[in-house]
């Protein structure tokens, strides 16, 4: 076997507009990126290290053989800041286990380096409480799995998801369960600074949940099944979702919701969902009805109590519903009810551009429930029977500059608490109601 030592490298993703705060020089410096928000976010790097070759282990990557045992006994024989080189070939896996690990780097040659889920099998992978996880320019092919699977994590720090591929070779009949390329799930600590860039994701969908300094970027999600393209959920009381940047991703087709964050189980509870960005997204639907983005709870009736939704920015997004499309539901939903005891608070919704070419449902373009301290401007909506609405609870929020071109209402705001402003909002078009309204205070202002 040999053994091969590499230079140093660092990886540094660079946000659009992120200030780079370095530590001291010398082996063990890191590189940290600081977010609008503030959040900061230290990605894994590739180091010093040795390179395993895990057909050296016994692995065949034939497309037969089980390479499950060979590639485990590649990773528990390699040391901290090890890259396991994954050769040509299709290797057949049935999770193999990270637990307690720091530094792996697992490096394929690109679509050429396939895991194929052993059918019957639970996921390609689970990783625990690990730190220092690399995985890039590999394949993963789901194989037919009936639900959930994928590459899971639990309790994780600084892990990179780059550059991967992953599909299903074997698609299953549509039923009630999701499907996931890459799932974070809800360990006994929150993940943190998490980096999934670059990455192309077919019939499958992308949830991190329960983690906190996250960046999802540049990835292509078709075809997602089936709550969300990329999904940020609860999955059990006092989860948390902090410092997110979800940005400039492509999703075409989803089965559910292009982006969904929210309390799911709706019954959830004592949740906080913090300093997350969408933003510069474009979700395109040819074929599938559903959600663009989508905020709070999946079923309003739901009691529940205690969840926060503080300073969420949904920005500069790009929804367009094609005419071979259903009719649409809400493009951008923040679903709210006193039952549910939501509020969204500093939340904005701004420079969004909306796009209708097929049927015209009845549903808002942008429905905004239970708002309060909160910006709502500069959003176009083109091709919509109904514009913009925002009801329940309202409080202290602005509406400014958005334009709509709308058949039925164009604009509506109901059930006021007081000082909430509408200015220079414009009506293209000539729709039955320019602006719908009922319940608000003397100190709310319609312009």
């Amino acid at each position: 076997m040999k053994t091969l030592i590499l230079n140093a490298a660092v990886l540094i993703a660079v946000l659009s507009g992120s200030l780079v705060v370095s530590l001291p020089s010398g082996r063990n410096r890191q590189p940290m990126l600081q977010s609008e928000s503030g959040g900061l976010f230290v990605h894994a790097a590739e180091r010093n290290g040795a390179r395993l070759n895990v057909r050296d282990f016994g692995a065949k990557g034939d497309g037969v053989s089980d390479d499950t045992t060979a590639i485990q006994a590649a990773i528990n024989a390699a040391g901290r800041d090890t890259t396991l080189v994954f050769p040509r070939g299709v290797y057949i896996v049935s999770n193999f286990s990270v637990k307690n690990r720091t530094g792996l780097n697992f490096l394929g040659e690109g679509r050429e380096s396939v895991f194929k889920q052993k059918s019957g099998a639970e996921r390609f992978a689970t990783f625990e409480r690990s730190s220092e996880i690399v995985i890039t320019n590999l394949g993963f092919d789901a194989n037919g799995i009936p639900s959930y699977g994928g590459l899971v994590f639990y309790a994780v720090t600084r892990v990179r998801i780059e550059k991967n591929w992953f599909w299903d070779g074997a698609p299953k009949p549509i039923r009630g369960a999701d499907r996931y390329s890459i799932v974070f799930g809800k360990g006994d600590s929150p993940s943190q600074n998490v980096l999934i860039a670059d990455n192309l994701v077919d019939d499958l969908q992308l949830e991190v949940n329960h983690s906190k300094q996250v960046v999802i970027e540049r990835n292509v999600v078709n075809r997602a099944v089936k709550t969300a393209g990329i999904g940020i959920f609860t999955v059990g009381d006092h989860a948390v979702a902090e410092d997110y940047q979800i940005t400039n991703n492509k999703i075409f087709d989803p089965i559910g919701a292009g982006i969904s964050v929210g309390v799911d189980p709706p019954t959830d509870r004592d949740c906080s969902f913090r300093r997350i960005t969408i933003a510069n997204n474009q979700i395109l639907r040819s074929r599938t009805a559903g959600y663009g983005i989508r905020i709070g709870t999946p079923d309003n009736s739901k009691r529940t109590g205690g969840n926060r939704f503080e300073d969420l920015q949904i920005k500069n997004n790009h929804i367009r519903v094609e005419k071979t499309a259903p009719a649409p539901a809400q493009m951008i939903f923040a679903n709210a009810s006193a039952a549910a005891e939501i509020l969204f608070e500093t939340l904005a919704v701004s420079g969004n551009k909306l796009d209708n070419d097929g049927p015209r449902g009845m549903e808002f373009a942008i429905e905004l429930r239970r708002l309060q301290k909160s910006f709502i401007g500069d959003n176009t909506i083109k091709g919509f029977a109904n514009g913009i609405a925002l009801g329940g609870a309202l409080l202290s929020n602005q509406v400014r500059n958005n334009v709509v071109e709308a058949t039925h209402v164009a604009y509506a705001m109901e059930d006021s608490l007081g000082g909430n402003r509408a200015v220079n909002n414009q009506v293209v078009g000539k729709p039955k109601t320019p602006w719908k309204t009922s319940t608000l205070k003397a100190s709310d202002l319609i312009e």
